[in-house]
């Protein structure tokens, strides 16, 4: 089956460098999404609710950070689906032990959080890393298992380091831009059909700007 990639929207950290002051937590690593995050997320929903209509997606699978779950949460309710939260697919662990939150506790901020998932990588088995490619690997090893392990369509959402490797496991090893879309197909080997598409988005220069 098909598998979408997008990466979470723009973040709050980007514009306002005394964010964290104004969070209510002293998570360093867990800046949530700017405005136009919140907007990048909306339009995304707007273009994957489209494309659920012509043939559905089975699953949306979402880094644990906040600014992903954020990314995740308008598709999930757009879709009427839960987020699987993805120890696996999360940032690159410059910052260790990492602080997102657990999946029960994403439940209590935000709702539409999938408690029955059993992730392929647990918070307790993450190590630091200091590199996209540690990172990218990471995830790639556990894009490959979810997409043999759930059937049906996939959404991942993750970060720049974590969907280069998603990417790559399906394709084509390359970065993408905030809440773009990147669609693989599969007829034998896996192929590209779009990478990086922006077109569903009002401001498609910060997101192409932010590929790296």
């Amino acid at each position: 089956s098909d598998v979408f990639l997008t990466r979470h929207g723009a973040r709050i950290d980007k514009e306002d460098r005394h964010w964290l002051s104004k969070a209510g937590h002293h998570r360093r690593d867990d800046p949530q999404l700017s405005p136009a995050g919140h907007l990048g997320a909306a339009e995304l929903a707007a273009k994957c609710h489209q494309l659920h209509q012509e043939r559905p997606f089975a699953h949306i699978i979402s880094s644990p950070f906040v600014r992903c779950v954020e990314t995740a949460l308008p598709v999930a309710k757009s879709l009427e689906l839960p987020i699987k939260v993805e120890p696996g697919i999360c940032e690159i662990l410059t910052v260790f032990p990492p602080g997102f939150l657990d999946a029960e506790e994403l439940q209590k901020d935000f709702g539409s959080i999938d408690l029955s998932y059993q992730p392929f990588l647990q918070r307790s088995q993450l190590r630091g890393e200091s590199s996209d490619f540690q990172a990218a690997e990471r995830a790639a090893k556990t894009a490959r298992a979810l997409r043999e392990k759930l059937p049906g369509r996939i959404l991942f959402v993750g970060h720049g380091a974590s969907c280069l490797g998603i990417a790559g496991a399906f394709g084509r090893e390359d970065y993408v831009g905030y809440t773009s879309l990147s669609h693989f197909v599969y007829d034998g080997t896996w192929r590209v059909k779009s990478f990086n598409a922006v077109e569903h988005l009002s401001d498609k220069e910060t997101s192409l700007a932010s590929a790296f």
